[in-house]
């Protein structure tokens, strides 16, 4: 066995972590087995300390990069080549405010290239928010980040810049189209805060439906965005519209409001079973 070796896949996949937590989890791993112990693996991070393989993180980094501490106390390592691209990431984000679209543009397709290998803080999603509105690129580059964030449960600091920025972008870059990928991040992030502008954009996208093949479409998407939530939430103002639409002998956009919110209750069923188990 190769304990380096298992050391460095373990921080490749997972980032800095806490040192008694990576022995931990490593031991686990190999149920306390040979080679393994507290002292041999103890060992083997002093020697990949020193010879630079692995480094500590000071308190400042702990405390930009955004991991926990409770105690003031805990010693957090990392690969050095992922702290050396943690400190490219964190340049060019600083330049993000620039009036360069060529700048952001390339900066935004080089935090897609790392998004992998780094953590970004809530006050640096505030500075890819803030651009979103500049161009069609960078707001569908910026919001696959922000989608990636937001799902690893880091989100914005300024939630009320987000929603209005996630708002315009809806406005601005996806008015006319119906499941491109950009509306999907954009509406994904506005589930994930539990924003009513899903339920508007899902009220005008049945309104557009003419076909079954159009209805199954507009289902996939809607439970890809993680809609099922606020779906089921506005379930009484769903039912008025499906019966409204009943009205105006308008069945097939009817229908597809009725295999929404089916669709929408067992997620949320599926999900909350999941959650008791």
């Amino acid at each position: 066995m190769n304990i380096e070796r298992e050391i460095i896949e373990y921080l490749s996949l997972h980032g800095a972590v806490r040192t008694t937590e990576l022995i931990d989890a490593l031991r686990e791993l190999h149920k306390v087995g040979r080679g393994f112990s507290k002292e041999t693996l103890y060992r083997r991070l002093k020697r990949m300390l020193d010879s630079g393989t692995i480094r500590r993180l000071t308190d400042d980094e702990i405390v930009s990069f955004g991991y926990p501490d409770t105690d003031g106390r805990a010693e957090y390592i990392d690969l050095a080549l992922s702290l050396e691209r943690k400190t490219h990431i964190d340049s060019i984000i600083e330049g993000l405010g620039k009036n360069d679209l060529i700048y952001q543009k390339t900066a935004l397709k080089d935090l897609i290239r790392y998004k992998e290998k780094y953590r970004l803080s809530p006050q640096q999603l505030d500075e890819i928010v803030k651009i979103l509105q500049e161009d069609p690129e960078i707001a569908g580059n910026g919001l696959h980040i922000l989608r990636s964030f937001v799902s690893g449960g880091i989100l914005p600091g300024n939630k009320d810049v987000f929603i209005k920025q996630l708002h315009e972008i809806l406005d601005i870059f996806c008015k006319s189209t119906t499941f491109d990928k950009m509306k999907e991040n954009a509406l994904f992030l506005l589930s994930a805060n539990d924003d009513y502008r899903v339920i508007e954009s899902l009220k005008d996208d049945i309104k557009r439906i003419q076909n079954q093949t159009d209805s199954e479409s507009f289902v996939g998407f809607y439970l890809r965005v993680g809609a099922a939530p606020i779906i089921e939430k506005n379930r009484s103002e769903l039912f008025n519209f499906e019966c409204d639409l009943r009205r105006e002998n308008k069945d097939t956009p009817a229908d597809a409001v009725a295999d929404i919110r089916t669709a929408a209750f067992y997620e949320v069923e599926k999900n909350f079973k999941k959650t008791r188990a």
